[in-house]
C-alpha cells in the first residue's frame, strides 16, 4: 500500500481576512470594556464624593440622619432671616425708634450669630427633630395655619421698653456672713427711701448715683439694662411684668424683691412699639428657599404647641409636689479645700497714681513717698470713722484719690475669697490678684471686724489700705459642718439662718413647693428621694445645697408661682428631652461644617 502525504490546504486571501476582522472586534470590544469599567469607576467616584458632600448623614438623632445638604439649607435660612432682622433694626433706627447705640448693640449680636451659622444650623436641626419625633408620638402636630401665623410672628419685633433699675442688697453685719431678718427689712426700707425720693421728684440719675446702681442692676452689675422685650429671663417675671405694664415713660414700678435676695424698682426712660415686617417671608424666601424656610417654620410651630402642652402638665397642671426648707451655699472663688476665706475692703496708693507702673518706678522716686503718705492719711481719717471707707475707696479724681482700678466702684469691697486669690496664680492656674503681702496681712490671727490695717507695700501696686471684714471657713468645709449640725439633731432651718447664702435664709429657709423641673435634676432627684422628715444627700450644682423635705401633695401651685415657672419649666423639660435622644455626629464632616460659610 502507498501512503502520500496529504498536502495541506491553501490558506485563501478569505479566510486571512476573517481572522483581521475578527481580531479587531475583539480589540475593539476589549478597549470599550475597559472604556466602560473607567467610567463606572469614575461614576463610582463621582457618585461617592456626591454623596458624601450631599447626601451622607453628618448627624443623627435616634436613627433619624441629617444630611450635609439639610444643614446648609437651614444655614442659608437662618443667614437669610439675620440678614432681614438687620435691615428691621436699620429701619427702626432710620425712623429714630431706636438710638445708633442701640442700633449697634443689636447688630453686634447679629454679627456674632452669623458667625457661627453653620455650627448652630445643626444644632438647632437635631433639637428640632428630637421635638418632632416626640410630637408624633404624642400626637401634636400643627396646622398650616399655625405655620402661617409662626412665620408672621418670626417677622415681628415685640415692644421694647428701655429699662433703668436701681436695687439695694440686704447685707449682713461683719463678721457675720449670712443677712439676717432685720437686716433683709432694712434693705426693703432703703429701697422704698430711694423709690419716694424718685416719686418725690428728685432725678433718677441722682438717686441712682447715691444708690450706686451700677452695683446692683437686674443681675447684680448693671442698673440700666438697655433695650429689652418681655421675654427676657435675667429678670424676675414678676418685676418685669410690672415694667411692662407700666402705661408710658418715666412711670416707675413699686418694690419688687428678686429671687436673690434684692429689693429693686425700675423705670422706663423709652417705649418702641412693636414692629412687624410685612415683606417678611417673601424676604426670607427669596433670599434662601421658600420650602426651606416652610419647614423651619413648621418646626418652630410644632416647638410652641409641644410647649403649651408641657406647661399645661407641669405648670398650670395639678402634679405632685414636694413642701421643702433649703440650705444653699455658694461654690465661692476657690477650689474645694483650698482653706478659709476672709472679706476686706482695699485702697490702692500708686506711685505717680498709676498701679500699672508701679513697677517701672524705681523705689527711689518721691513718688513712692508721696503714695505712702497718702496711704498714712487715709489710715488715720479710716480709724477716726471707719465708716468712710466706702466713700474715700469710691473718690478716683481728688489730690488724694484711690488709685486702685478693680474695686473703687464697689466702695474697696472685694468678695469673700481664699487666700490662694490674693497670690499671683491661683492653685487652679488661673491669674490671681498679685498682692502676696496683703494675704499675709489679712490672715494672721488676732484681726477684728472693721479693724483698719497699716499700709501694706506691695511693689507691683502701691501702698495698700486695708479694712478687715471678717474670716470664716471655705465652702465645702461650711457644708460639711452644717450637715454634722443637722444630723446632730439641730434644728435645719436655725442651722439655714446662720450658714444658707440664699435668699431664703431670712425667711426661715423656705423654698416652698417644690414641682417637676422647676429646680436642676440632681436638685429635684435629691429631693423626690428624700423620705418625708428627712434630710437630703448634699447637691452640687452650682454650689452646695441640701434640703429638708417636709411634706408631699398632689396639687397646683399657686399663680405666682406658676408665672416664675413659665420661665424655667418647658426649657429644662427641653433639655431633658435633647439629653436622652441618642445622638451622634460625624466628627469629620462637623468640623468642616463649623468654619463653612454657607
Amino acid at each position: 500500500m502507498t501512503f502520500r502525504t496529504r498536502t495541506a490546504p491553501q490558506q485563501t486571501r478569505r479566510r486571512t481576512r476573517r481572522s483581521d476582522t475578527r481580531r479587531a472586534i475583539y480589540v475593539t470590544l476589549t478597549f470599550s470594556l475597559a472604556i466602560v469599567v473607567a467610567l463606572a469607576m469614575l461614576g463610582g467616584v463621582f457618585f461617592a464624593s456626591y454623596y458624601t458632600a450631599h447626601w451622607a448623614p453628618v448627624a443623627g438623632v435616634n436613627g433619624q440622619g441629617i444630611s450635609t445638604d439639610d444643614v446648609y439649607s437651614r444655614a442659608k435660612v437662618n443667614l437669610a432671616r439675620y440678614q432681614r432682622q438687620l435691615a428691621d433694626y436699620t429701619t427702626l433706627r432710620n425712623q429714630g425708634k431706636i438710638t445708633s447705640a442701640e442700633f449697634s448693640n443689636f447688630q453686634n449680636t447679629i454679627q456674632n450669630n452669623i458667625s457661627g451659622v453653620m455650627s448652630a444650623a445643626l444644632t438647632e436641626m437635631e433639637n428640632e427633630l428630637a421635638l418632632r419625633q416626640w410630637a408624633a408620638k404624642n400626637n401634636v402636630s400643627v396646622t398650616s395655619q399655625q405655620v402661617d401665623e409662626q412665620i408672621v410672628t418670626d417677622g415681628t419685633i415685640n415692644e421694647l421698653r428701655h429699662v433703668m433699675v436701681i436695687g439695694v442688697a440686704p447685707e449682713p453685719t461683719p463678721p457675720a456672713f449670712t443677712v439676717t431678718a432685720a437686716e433683709d427689712q432694712a434693705a426693703k426700707t432703703k429701697a422704698q427711701g430711694y423709690l419716694d425720693e424718685v416719686k418725690g421728684g428728685k432725678k433718677w440719675a441722682d438717686v441712682s448715683t447715691e444708690a450706686h446702681a451700677s452695683e446692683v442692676g437686674a443681675s447684680g452689675t448693671n442698673g440700666d439694662i438697655g433695650l429689652i422685650q418681655q421675654s427676657a429671663t435675667n429678670l424676675d417675671p414678676d418685676f418685669r411684668a410690672a415694667i411692662f405694664a407700666l402705661p408710658k415713660v418715666n412711670d416707675v414700678t413699686s418694690i419688687f424683691k428678686g429671687s436673690d435676695g434684692i429689693y429693686r424698682f425700675a423705670t422706663v426712660t423709652e417705649i418702641v412699639p412693636k414692629f412687624v415686617d410685612t415683606g417678611w417671608q417673601t424676604a426670607v424666601a427669596n433670599a434662601s428657599n421658600g420650602g426651606a424656610y416652610r419647614q423651619q417654620a413648621e418646626g418652630e410651630a410644632i416647638k410652641a404647641a409641644v410647649q403649651k402642652v408641657i406647661e399645661a402638665k407641669y405648670v398650670s397642671g395639678e402634679t405632685k409636689q414636694r413642701n421643702v426648707l433649703e440650705l444653699s451655699i455658694a461654690q465661692g472663688y476657690g477650689q474645694p479645700g483650698s482653706g478659709d476665706e476672709v472679706q476686706i475692703r482695699m485702697m490702692t496708693f500708686a506711685p505717680n497714681h498709676s498701679v500699672s507702673d508701679a513697677t517701672t518706678i524705681p523705689t527711689t522716686d518721691p513718688a513712692w513717698t508721696d503714695a505712702k503718705n497718702r496711704a498714712e492719711a487715709a489710715v488715720a481719717a479710716l480709724r477716726a470713722d471707719p465708716s468712710k471707707f466706702d466713700a474715700m475707696a469710691r473718690d478716683t479724681t481728688s489730690a488724694s484719690r484711690n488709685d486702685d482700678p478693680y474695686w473703687a466702684s464697689s466702695g474697696g469691697l472685694v468678695p469673700w475669697i481664699p487666700a490662694d486669690l490674693f497670690m499671683d496664680t491661683t492653685q487652679s492656674g488661673q491669674s490671681g490678684l498679685g498682692i502676696p503681702n496683703v494675704q499675709a496681712a489679712v490672715f494672721a490671727s488676732g484681726l477684728t471686724a472693721g479693724q483698719i490695717l497699716d499700709p501694706i507695700l506691695e511693689a507691683s501696686q502701691g501702698y495698700v489700705v486695708v479694712q478687715f471684714e471678717g474670716r470664716r471657713p471655705a465652702p465645702d468645709q461650711r457644708i460639711a459642718d452644717a450637715q454634722l449640725e443637722i444630723a446632730s439633731g439641730a434644728d435645719f432651718a436655725t442651722i439655714a439662718a446662720q450658714q444658707s447664702e440664699a435668699a431664703n435664709a431670712a425667711d426661715g429657709a423656705v423654698l416652698g413647693w417644690v414641682s417637676p423641673y422647676m429646680l436642676s435634676q440632681d436638685e429635684q432627684d435629691a429631693i423626690f428621694a428624700t423620705p418625708i422628715g428627712g434630710v437630703s444627700t448634699m447637691v452640687t450644682d452650682n454650689g452646695y445645697h441640701i434640703y429638708k423635705v417636709l411634706d408631699e401633695k398632689t396639687r397646683v401651685q399657686d399663680p405666682a408661682e406658676q408665672l416664675r415657672l413659665k420661665d424655667v419649666v418647658f426649657a429644662r423639660w427641653l433639655s431633658d428631652l435633647q439629653s436622652s435622644a441618642l445622638i451622634w455626629t460625624n466628627g469629620t464632616i462637623v468640623s468642616a461644617l463649623a468654619s463653612a460659610t454657607p
